[in-house]
């Protein structure tokens, strides 16, 4: 009875959040542990095989590209959409998919789990399945060094009964095949693709004798094929991308020596579909369905998601870690055309309230002469702008409007596509705000909206004009006043 008022809480509170405005995605999961503590137990009564997906970048892509693959072929699925990963966020999920009486019984649950919330979610519900994506510093306020991360996940691991799906190219993910489990490795071949180089990267370094690793191929971060001198070296994999090129339809794959087309776009996603092949070759889903359906995926999460401004196609894309905004850049710059780059960063606890890390991203990449235009919003508008400034981009380029919904208005009035790169707290608003400016223009017509952009000088002054708040001296303000709570200004 107690589960049953947990279920009912649950939905009721979704309900009115939504009502009030609210978002909703993990009040359902909050209210429901409040009433039952260990509620994310009951998982077992949802699903017949359950799958999480954890590491630091690419978890929502590959766990939504599984979650389509699964439906598509006809099986009915338990998932956290939204994102939300946190085992209120599971909980939630699990709310809404429970009818008001009793359990929906699904045929997979497919699960995004936060790193750090692994030990909770294995002990409430040990898994059948766990993906572990990649490991990169990312919030080190929360998460801690990566070695202690690292050491917490894989002790959770020990006692039960799980099958492992690796990505060999890592050493860190590496790290867990000592947990003897049963491991399914899946990598990138050394001549499948070129990645772009960066003046900064990862650690790479052995996490047995701590030497410095010996590289091959490295293909981003630390992502690549190494060896070291104590026998510690990157193992064969069993699913192996021998082949990854990109056109303007999405990427493409050969795999094990057949041929994938799928709508992501952006080389780093390839890592991510073949989790997705692993993982529904696994659940015994045939190759015919796992093509038909990479093809139909859309995604609709700001994971390189394209929008559409008459002419112009806008790209965005979630950077949480210098690693990610690395590779972001490196996607965004592939074209010569003339372009604007956004930097939207926040210091909310979901982004992270240390933003140092944006030190660590190779921005030096972005001075180049067909970036024309580099608009700096969010919460820590200066403090973007700075890092662009440090980097060598003419301050006359650089704009701060820490206001979102300003800082769209503005880049419509360039006349130039913007590829925006935004931190977890600016992605959702900024999806938003993107999707109801591009359904205004093909409803009203491409000169929709841009009357109110001669009103915008007063928040755009170039860098050099504003005098009264020069960079350096703002950013420094900023700092001292970024913990007032302040949101972004969306007046």
């Amino acid at each position: 009875m107690k589960t049953q008022l947990a279920i009912w809480a649950g939905k009721t509170a979704g309900t009115l959040s939504r009502i009030i405005g609210n978002g909703g995605n993990t009040i359902p999961g909050f209210v429901a542990r409040k009433l039952d503590d260990g509620f994310l137990r009951h998982l077992r009564k949802n699903a017949n095989t359950i799958l999480y997906i954890t590491g630091t970048n690419g978890k929502t892509t590959t766990a939504n590209l599984i979650a389509h693959l699964q439906e598509s072929s006809g099986k009915t699925v338990v998932a956290n959409h939204e994102g939300s990963n946190m085992v209120t966020g599971i909980s939630a999920a699990m709310v809404r998919n429970a009818p008001l009486i009793g359990w929906m019984k699904n045929d997979v649950a497919v699960l995004e789990v936060d790193e750090a919330s692994l030990p909770k979610a294995v002990s409430e519900c040990p898994p059948d399945y766990l993906i572990v994506t990649n490991f990169f510093r990312d919030q080190l306020d929360r998460y801690g060094e990566v070695d202690l991360l690292i050491k917490k996940m894989k002790d959770c691991l020990k006692a039960i009964d799980v099958k492992l799906i690796l990505n060999a190219d890592d050493p860190f993910t590496h790290r867990f095949s000592d947990l003897q489990k049963e491991n399914l490795y899946i990598g990138v071949d050394s001549n499948a693709c070129h990645f772009q180089s960066y003046t900064m990267g990862e650690s790479k370094y052995c996490p047995n004798c701590q030497e410095e690793l010996s590289y091959s191929v490295l293909h981003f971060g630390q992502l690549g094929h190494y060896l070291c001198s104590c026998g510690f070296e990157r193992p064969n994999v069993t699913v192996n991308a021998e082949k990854v090129y990109q056109d303007e339809k999405g990427i493409q794959l050969i795999v094990n020596g057949e041929h994938y087309q799928t709508t992501l776009k952006g080389m780093y996603n390839a890592y991510n579909v073949l989790f997705a092949i692993s993982a529904c070759h696994a659940l015994g889903m045939d190759l015919k369905e796992i093509k038909k359906g990479l093809t139909t995926y859309q995604k609709t999460d700001g994971r390189m998601q394209e929008f559409v401004f008459g002419k112009e196609i806008w790209k965005l894309n979630l950077v949480k870690n210098p690693t990610g905004g690395n590779v972001t850049l490196s996607e965004f710059l592939q074209s010569n055309e003339k372009k604007q780059l956004m930097f939207c960063l926040n210091d909310h606890l979901a982004d992270g309230e240390d933003i140092s890390w944006i030190w660590d991203i190779d921005m030096e990449l972005a001075n180049s002469e067909e970036v024309e235009t580099f608009i700096a919003t969010g919460k820590r508008a200066y403090d973007a702008a700075l890092r662009l400034k440090y980097a060598g981009i003419p301050e006359e380029k650089i704009r701060i409007l820490p206001s979102l919904k300003q800082a769209v208005l503005f880049a419509k009035g360039m006349d130039i596509p913007a590829y925006i790169m935004a931190t977890y707290t600016c992605l959702s608003p900024m999806v938003s705000i993107l999707s109801e400016a591009a359904s205004l223009i093909r409803k009203e017509g491409p000169n929709s909206g841009v009357a109110s952009i001669p009103f915008l000088p007063r928040y755009a002054k170039p860098v050099w004009g504003q005098r009264k708040h020069h960079l350096l001296k703002e950013a420094l303000r900023m700092e001292r006043d970024h913990r007032s709570n302040r949101g972004n200004q969306e007046s």
